[in-house]
């Protein structure tokens, strides 16, 4: 069973529309990189999720519950981490935990003492979140959204500002949580994040899923890379796809259909060109993500 469904999804502010007919599915126990540059509609999209906002049109359905029947299910197996986190810096860790888990009742302290195990606070859970350091308190948020176990995780721009043990820190306890059976939806518009965790993704664009799949998949367009002497000419090259020039490294690029390399290095043999160069060559995700939505945009390049 998919762990998320989302049909023909649409969500209007006036006249600007943020999310428009969106289609995803999210597979049960994966961590699905949901990738876009800021205002594409990542966040408006999870809101949706959770019922926390009314869409204009479409249906949502998280663990078969369909989320406008039954939106406190839902809630029930899910749990979120937004991107701009409340938690109340008067009081301790485990005081903060506490207090979100009467929400949920039936939470053992022993459960609340686990959570803080495992996002490695244990030791400061005595102490008040007012002194947490800025990633501190983002593995709290963490520990608050997994407080009533769930099914599906929401992750808002969970590595945004941490230096780079923190984001360290936060990919281990992700892919500790994968293993234990969550499906994670992590949002991010970092590129570097997203492939470091992420073996699925959807990328939107404009409030539109414009492309979703494997990773190793979407970068699979085959190209080769080519340099003969004599140079060969564009037109002869022709014949076996699209071609390019690469005038810094005087080589051509040809976009093929299939990995033709031994055809064409008969053709060139025959024809009596030395081959000087010859390998295939895969697109980034970032060459990906740019061939979709048109161009670099600085939000989405790593930092």
């Amino acid at each position: 069973m998919s762990a998320v469904v989302i049909e023909n999804l649409t969500k209007l502010y006036g006249d600007f529309k943020a999310l428009n007919s969106l289609n995803l599915v999210v597979e049960e126990k994966e961590i699905f990189g949901f990738l876009g540059p800021n205002g594409s509609g990542k966040s408006t999209t999870i809101n949706c999720i959770l019922g926390l906002i009314r869409p204009n049109a479409g249906r949502i359905e998280v663990c078969g519950i369909d989320v406008e029947r039954k939106p406190l299910e839902v809630k029930k197996i899910c749990g979120y981490m937004p991107e701009r986190y409340g938690l109340y810096e008067n009081l301790t860790a485990m005081q903060n935990l506490k207090y979100f888990a009467e929400f949920y009742g039936g939470i053992s302290k022993d459960w609340l003492y686990e959570l803080l195990e495992l996002v490695g606070l244990s030791a400061v859970a005595d102490k008040k979140v007012a002194e947490f350091s800025r990633g501190m308190k983002q593995r709290l948020a963490l520990a608050q959204a997994l407080i009533n176990d769930p099914q599906v995780l929401f992750l808002d721009e969970p590595t945004n500002g941490l230096d780079p043990q923190g984001i360290a820190d936060f990919r281990r306890i992700i892919k500790e949580l994968q293993k234990k059976g969550k499906t994670i939806f992590f949002s991010s518009h970092i590129l570097t994040e997203v492939k470091e965790v992420c073996k699925t993704i959807g990328i939107i664009h404009r409030g539109r899923l414009v492309k979703s799949g494997k990773i190793s998949e979407l970068v699979n367009k085959t190209k080769i890379v080519l340099q003969t002497e004599p140079e060969i000419s564009k037109e002869t090259l022709e014949k076996f796809g699209k071609v390019s020039y690469e005038e810094t490294t005087k080589s051509f690029l040809l976009e093929v259909e299939k990995d033709c390399r031994l055809e064409l290095s008969k053709f060139l043999v025959e024809n009596r060109f030395l081959v000087k160069e010859l390998h295939l060559k895969e697109p980034s995700l970032e060459e990906v993500y740019f061939s979709l939505v048109g161009g670099p945009n600085e939000d989405l390049l790593p930092r």
